[in-house]
C-alpha cells in the first residue's frame, strides 16, 4: 500500500558561486637548472566514469529524476567599489504572510534591502564608499542571494508556508511566488549551436582506458586556479554562466556537436553587446529538455569515452602511453631533469556537468578549482562535502602505510553554479524525518527497504528499522520503493528537512545585528570611525527586512556608550556605562530594535559618530568590556555582534599588552618558546567566547589598525563564536574603506543560518576523531555554531575502529540544525557514500589532491601555536614525503633507484608543499599578527581556496590590449618564477585575498599614464586605488581587478609593489619556484625529496 508522499517544497534558489574556471597556461620559459633533463610523465589509468568498482556489483541506475520546476532567477554577485553598488535585493510580494517572531505582524516580509511601499522598483545604488572613484554606471545588478530587480515574480522564502505548486524559494528568502525558468541557464528562445568542450584537457584515465598524456615540453603548463575562460561584463554584475553569445545562440544547445567542432565557451559578449543582457536563467521558457547535455555516458553513439571527470579520452594524435598498473609521475635521476617536465598545475577551462553517481557507483569528482555543474544523483555535491581519498581503506593499517589522511571538508552553505537544482525542502509534518531507531542517522538514498517496505535497514550502522506506518510504500522489482524517485530524501544526496518542535530548546531568534564601534583618538585620527560608519551606513539596505530583522549599535572608548533609537525620539539617546571591569547595560529595552523602526535614527547617528567625537582624546580602548556590554544587550536572542577595532585593547576586562618586540626578538634568536605568543595571553578572551556561545552570540572583528593588535588573543573570540577576522593592516583611509564596506556587506547578506548545531556519522569501522574550523565544542559528538555562513569550511576527521568490508560501500552523513534568517528551523542533511577498497593503489589512484592539501593547510595553521615553526615545515615536509615513499615502495613497478616517482593524482603535492613551507604562516620573518591572522583565515577556508593562498595566481596585466577580445577576460597564470618576470612589465598577483601590483623598473610611460594616471615610477602613489580612465588598457585592468573579486568572493586589498623597495622583495617572496636565502628551489626541493625517499628505501 502507497501513502502520498510528505509535502516537498520545490527547490530553493542560493547564490552562484564563483566561477571556478581555469585559464590556458603558456608553455614553462626559460631554462632550469642544467640537472633534471630526463623527468617522465606515465600515468596509472583510472576507470571510467561511473564505471563499477572492483569487486562491487553492478546496480541498475535509478530512473531518471521526473521533471521539476528550475530555479528562479540567479542571483547575482555583490558589486564592489570602484563600480556602482549593486541594488539591494528587489521582489515582488504576494499576500502569503511569513511566520513572524512571537506573534508579530502578519504583513508579508519585504525583500532584502526593500522598504515594503517600494517594491515595484529598485532602490537607488548604494552611495560608494570615502574615496571611490565615480564610474560609469553600468545597468545595476543585485547582490548575493536575490534574483534580479526584474524578475517577474519572486521566490518563496526557505521554510515559508507550503504551497502546492509553489516555485524554488531563495535561501531564507521572503514569500513569494516565482516564474520557473529552465535549468543549466538555458534561454527561452530555441536554438542549435554545438554545446562546449567537455572539460579541460586529459586528466587521469582508469583500467580498460588508455592512459592520459604524457607531459612534454610542449604541454607544460602553468597555475590555473581560479582563472576564468569566459569574459565577464564591466564589474557590478554576475558572472554570465550560460549568457548568449554577440550571435544570439545559446551557450547550450539542444544538440550536441562532436567533440572536435564543439568551440570553447567563451562567456558572455563584451565589446558590442549591452553591459548585462538578460541571464538565461531569468527568463521563462523550455524547460530541462530544452538543453541537450554536452556528454554522453559512454558507449553512446557519437560520444567519445569519458574518463571519471566526464572528459574525453585524448584524439587523435595526442601522445599517449601504454597503460602500466604501477605507472606514475617519473622523474629520473638528480643530474637529468628535464625541467619542462617537472609537474606543474594543468589547465582545465570548459564547463563539466558531473552526475555524482552513475549506475549505482560513486563517480570521481573534478577538481575543486575547475567550473562544474552537479547532478544530484545520490551523493551529494563535492561542493558541500568532499573526502580526501575517493576510495575509503578497509582497515587502519592500510590508510596508515599510505601516509595520506581520511577527512571531510564540510562546507554546508557553499554556493552553488547558478545553473544547478536547489536543494530540495521536505516537510514530513508532525512525524518529522525518518531516522534510524539505533544511531539517528536520517534517511537517505542508501538506506535499503526489505519486506515489501516494512522494514529499512540503516546504510550507517546496519540496524533493521520498522518502517512507520504512513511512510510505506510497494517495492518495484528492482527493490526500491516505486516512489523512490518522487521522493528527494530518497534519490538525492542532500537535501533539508522541515525541523519539528522536538528540535526547537526555544522559539527561534530573530536576525539580530548589533555594531561596535571603537572611537578612540587612534581609531578617529586614522579615519577609521568615519570609515566603519560609512560601511554600515551603506550596508543597513542589505539586511533581510521585516519585522524579525533588529539592529543595535554602540560606541566605546575607555568607556561604552549605548545608544537608544527608538523612532520617537527627535534624535537617538546615548547611554554611557563608565565601569569597563564590571559591565552592565543602561537599559533593557530600546538598545536593539527592528530595523524598519529605526532606520532613519540609526542613519542620522552613523552620519553625526565622526563629528561627535572629533576631537576624542582618550587613547584607551575597553574592546573586551565593550563585546561583553554588546553580549548583555544580546544575551536573550542571540545574533551577530560586529566589532570594528582600531588599537590593542588596554582597559578593562581582556585588555592586552603589547608582545610584538619581545615576539621579534625571540624569533629572531631562534627561542624555542617563541610560538608561545600566537598563543591567547590569558584564558580570559576564551572564557567569553563560550559564554557568548552558549547564547548563540556570534562575533565577528574588523581590524583597521595600524599598529600591533595582539590577533593571536583576539581571534579566539570569533574562532569560538563561527565568526571571522577581517585584517586591515596597514590601515589606509583612502584605499582601505572600499573593502571594508565590501567586506561588511558580504558578511549580512550571504546565505547563512544561526544557533546551528552539526553532526558528522559514518559506517560502522570509522569513528569521528576531531573537528577543526570556527566552533564551540561541549560534547564530543556535536559542533556548535552560533552562525555558519557559505565562506564557511568544517574539517572533520576519521580513524578506524574496525574493519570495512571489502566490496562494500562507507556512509558519511553530515546533519546540520539551523535557523533561517527569517526564523525557520531546518535541518540540512548531506550524504556521500564511497567505495571501501584493501587495495594500496587504489587509495593513491582515488587521491583527491587539494582537499589532501587543504587537510595538511589547516593542520599547519592548526600546529603553529603550539610547535616551532622549524617543526611545522619539517613535519609538512616528511608528510610529503612518507606519501611519495609509501607509493614508491608499494605501488610503483621496479625501476632505477635513480627516479623519483610521483603518483599521479599527487604529483603536484610536492609544489604544493614547498608552497605551504614557503607560505607568510610559516616565515621566521613574519609579524606575529600577520602570522595569527593567516592561522585565523586558514581554519575555516574552503577547499576551492586553500591552494591560492599558498599557491597564488601571477598575470601580467600590462598588455591586456594586445589580446583578442574573445579571448578569455583573464590572461593565462605564468609559473611563479623571476624569469617570468621582465621589468618593463606589470603583473598581478592574487591569493584570493590580497592583489600584489608590481611595477617593472623599466616600464613604458605610456603603460603607467594609462594604468594609474602618472608619467614616471616616481610619481606612483604609496597607497594604491585603482581608478579606471578613458583608455582601453585602464578598462581592461578593471574588469580583470573586478572578475576576479568576483570569482574569490573577496574584495581584493591592492598594493603597489616596486623593484628595489621592501614591497618588491615582498613580491618576490611569493616566487615559489625560486630559490630564497632560507628556502628551495622547486627543482631543488624535488631534489631533496628524492633524496629522503631513497634513504628511506635503504
Amino acid at each position: 500500500m502507497a501513502s502520498s508522499p510528505p509535502q516537498t517544497h520545490p527547490p530553493r534558489q542560493q547564490a552562484p558561486p564563483p566561477p571556478f574556471a581555469a585559464a590556458q597556461n603558456p608553455t614553462a620559459q626559460g631554462p632550469l637548472p642544467a640537472a633534471f633533463s630526463n623527468l617522465q610523465i606515465s600515468r596509472g589509468a583510472p576507470p571510467p566514469l561511473g564505471a563499477p568498482r572492483a569487486g562491487l556489483t553492478p546496480q541498475p541506475a535509478p530512473p531518471a529524476f521526473a521533471a521539476r520546476p528550475a530555479p528562479p532567477g540567479a542571483a547575482a554577485r555583490p558589486a564592489f567599489p570602484g563600480s556602482p553598488p549593486a541594488p539591494p535585493f528587489v521582489r515582488a510580494l504576494t499576500a502569503q504572510p511569513a511566520p513572524p517572531f512571537a506573534a508579530a505582524s502578519q504583513q508579508p516580509l519585504p525583500p532584502f534591502g526593500v522598504s515594503p511601499g517600494a517594491v515595484s522598483q529598485p532602490p537607488p545604488p548604494l552611495r560608494g564608499p570615502p574615496g571611490a572613484v565615480p564610474q560609469p554606471q553600468p545597468q545595476p545588478q543585485p547582490p548575493y542571494g536575490g534574483p534580479p530587480g526584474a524578475a517577474p515574480q519572486a521566490p518563496r522564502p526557505l521554510g515559508g508556508p507550503s504551497a502546492a505548486a509553489s516555485q524554488a524559494p531563495p535561501f531564507g528568502g521572503p514569500p513569494g511566488a516565482a516564474s520557473q525558468p529552465p535549468p543549466f541557464g538555458v534561454p527561452s528562445a530555441g536554438g542549435s549551436q554545438p554545446a562546449p568542450p567537455l572539460f579541460g584537457g586529459p586528466r587521469p584515465t582508469f583500467p580498460g582506458q588508455p592512459a592520459a598524456t604524457a607531459v612534454t615540453s610542449s604541454q607544460a603548463v602553468p597555475p590555473s586556479f581560479g582563472a576564468s575562460q569566459q569574459s565577464a561584463p564591466p564589474y557590478g554584475g554576475p558572472p554570465q554562466f550560460g549568457a548568449p553569445r554577440p550571435g544570439g545562440q545559446p551557450p547550450f544547445a539542444a544538440q550536441s556537436a562532436p567533440m572536435s567542432q564543439q568551440p570553447p565557451y567563451m562567456g558572455p559578449p563584451r565589446a558590442n553587446a549591452p553591459s548585462f543582457p538578460p541571464q538565461p536563467w531569468h527568463t521563462q521558457g523550455a524547460g530541462s529538455a530544452a538543453m541537450q547535455q554536452p556528454m554522453r555516458m559512454p558507449g553512446m553513439p557519437g560520444s567519445m569515452p569519458l574518463n571519471t571527470l566526464g572528459q574525453g579520452v585524448p584524439p587523435p594524435g595526442t601522445p599517449t602511453i601504454p597503460y602500466s598498473p604501477h605507472a606514475g609521475t617519473q622523474v629520473s635521476t638528480p643530474s637529468k631533469i628535464d625541467p619542462n617536465q617537472i609537474p606543474r598545475p594543468m589547465s582545465e577551462s570548459s564547463v563539466i556537468i558531473y552526475e555524482t553517481r552513475q549506475g549505482g557507483q560513486a563517480t570521481i569528482p573534478p577538481a575543486p578549482s575547475s567550473e562544474f555543474i552537479v547532478k544530484d544523483t545520490g551523493n551529494c555535491s563535492p561542493r558541500l562535502m568532499r573526502c580526501t581519498v575517493n576510495q575509503i581503506p578497509c582497515s587502519g593499517d592500510l590508510l596508515t602505510s599510505s601516509g595520506m589522511p581520511l577527512a571531510l571538508m564540510v562546507q554546508p552553505f557553499c554556493l552553488p553554479h547558478p545553473s544547478e537544482e536547489p536543494i530540495q525542502l521536505v516537510d514530513f509534518g508532525e512525524i518529522g524525518p525518518i531516522r534510524c531507531s539505533r544511531c539517528k542517522a536520517y534517511i537517505n538514498p542508501f538506506m535499503r527497504f526489505v519486506d515489501q517496505g516494512r522494514h529499512f535497514i540503516c546504510n550507517l550502522c546496519g540496524f533493521s528499522n520498522d518502517t512507520p506506518r504512513e511512510y510505506m510504500c510497494n517495492l518495484g522489482p528492482d527493490g526500491r520503493r516505486r516512489d523512490a524517485d518522487d521522493r528527494p530524501e530518497l534519490c538525492r544526496g542532500t537535501v533539508e528537512f522541515v525541523a519539528t518542535k522536538e528540535f526547537l530548546v526555544r522559539d527561534p531568534m530573530p536576525a539580530v545585528f548589533f555594531f561596535l564601534i571603537d572611537v578612540s583618538m587612534n581609531a578617529i585620527q586614522t579615519g577609521a570611525t568615519a570609515a566603519a560608519c560609512s560601511a554600515i551606513s551603506q550596508a543597513i539596505s542589505d539586511l533581510p527586512e521585516g519585522p524579525r530583522t533588529m539592529v543595535g549599535i554602540a560606541t566605546f572608548d575607555s568607556a561604552i556608550h549605548f545608544y537608544s533609537l527608538k523612532r520617537a525620539q527627535q534624535q537617538p539617546l546615548m547611554l554611557i556605562v563608565p565601569d569597563v571591569q564590571d559591565v552592565y547595560t543602561p537599559l533593557q529595552t530600546d538598545l536593539i530594535l527592528p530595523v524598519s523602526e529605526c532606520r532613519d535614527n540609526l542613519e542620522q547617528l552613523l552620519e553625526s559618530i565622526p563629528n561627535m567625537f572629533e576631537n576624542n582624546r582618550v587613547a584607551d580602548s575597553a574592546f573586551g568590556a565593550a563585546m561583553k556590554a554588546g553580549f548583555l544587550a544580546m544575551k536573550s536572542t542571540g545574533g551577530k555582534l560586529l566589532v570594528f577595532q582600531s588599537v590593542l585593547p588596554s582597559l578593562g576586562v581582556g585588555s592586552l599588552s603589547a608582545r610584538e618586540a619581545e615576539g621579534r626578538s625571540n624569533i629572531l634568536t631562534g627561542d624555542k618558546e617563541a610560538h608561545k605568543l600566537l598563543q591567547p595571553i590569558d584564558n580570559t578572551l576564551k572564557t567569553m567566547a563560550l559564554e557568548f556561545a552558549e547564547y548563540q552570540v556570534c562575533v565577528d572583528v574588523f581590524l583597521t589598525t595600524q599598529s600591533y593588535v595582539d590577533i593571536a588573543s583576539i581571534s579566539v573570540v570569533p574562532h569560538t563564536t563561527g565568526g571571522r577576522v577581517y585584517y586591515y593592516y596597514p590601515f589606509s583611509a583612502l584605499s582601505d574603506p572600499a573593502k571594508l564596506f565590501n567586506d561588511l556587506r558580504w558578511n549580512i547578506s550571504r546565505p547563512q543560518g544561526f544557533e546551528a548545531v552539526m553532526r558528522v556519522r559514518c559506517s560502522q569501522g570509522l569513528q569521528v576523531q576531531d573537528y577543526f574550523g570556527n566552533f564551540c565544542k561541549r560534547v564530543p559528538t556535536d559542533i556548535d555554531l552560533p552562525a555558519i555562513d557559505s565562506d564557511k569550511t568544517v574539517m572533520v576527521t576519521f580513524k578506524h575502529d574496525d574493519k570495512l568490508q571489502e566490496n562494500s560501500e562507507c556512509g558519511f552523513q553530515c546533519a546540520l540544525l539551523y535557523t533561517t534568517v527569517y526564523g525557520q528551523r531546518r535541518i540540512r542533511v548531506i550524504n556521500l557514500s564511497l567505495p571501501c577498497t584493501s587495495t594500496l593503489s587504489n587509495l593513491f589512484r582515488y587521491a583527491d589532491l587539494e582537499t589532501q592539501f587543504a587537510c595538511f593547510l589547516k593542520q599547519a595553521a592548526n600546529g603553529i601555536m603550539t610547535s616551532p615553526l622549524l617543526r611545522i615545515r619539517e613535519e609538512a615536509t616528511n608528510t610529503c614525503i612518507n606519501i611519495l615513499q609509501s607509493y614508491r615502495k608499494n605501488c610503483a613497478s621496479v625501476s632505477s633507484s635513480g627516479q623519483l616517482i610521483l603518483p599521479e593524482a599527487l604529483k603536484l603535492l610536492p609544489l604544493y608543499t614547498l608552497a605551504l613551507i614557503k607560505s607568510v604562516g610559516l616565515r621566521n620573518d613574519g609579524r606575529l599578527d600577520d602570522r595569527s591572522y593567516w592561522a585565523s583565515l586558514v581554519s575555516s577556508i574552503s577547499v576551492v581556496l586553500a591552494v591560492p593562498l599558498v599557491f597564488p595566481r601571477l598575470i601580467p596585466i600590462h598588455d591586456l590590449t594586445a589580446r583578442a577580445d574573445d579571448d578569455s577576460l583573464i590572461p593565462s597564470p605564468l609559473m611563479l618564477n623571476s624569469e617570468n618576470i621582465s621589468e618593463d612589465g606589470v603583473y598581478l598577483l592574487e591569493n584570493g585575498e590580497d592583489g600584489l601590483i608590481y611595477v617593472g623598473s623599466t616600464v613604458n610611460p605610456s603603460v603607467l599614464e594609462q594604468m594609474f594616471g602618472v608619467s614616471s615610477l616616481a610619481a606612483l602613489p604609496s597607497q594604491l586605488v585603482l581608478e579606471q580612465f578613458d583608455n582601453e588598457l585602464s578598462r581592461k585592468v578593471n574588469e580583470v581587478v573586478n572578475e576576479i573579486r568576483r570569482q574569490r568572493c573577496s574584495y581584493l586589498r591592492l598594493r603597489l609593489c616596486k623593484r628595489g623597495e621592501p614591497s618588491g622583495d615582498f613580491f618576490r617572496s611569493f616566487l615559489i619556484e625560486d630559490k630564497t636565502p632560507t628556502g628551495f628551489s622547486y627543482v631543488e626541493f624535488l631534489v631533496h625529496v628524492h633524496r629522503q625517499i631513497q634513504s628511506k628505501m635503504s
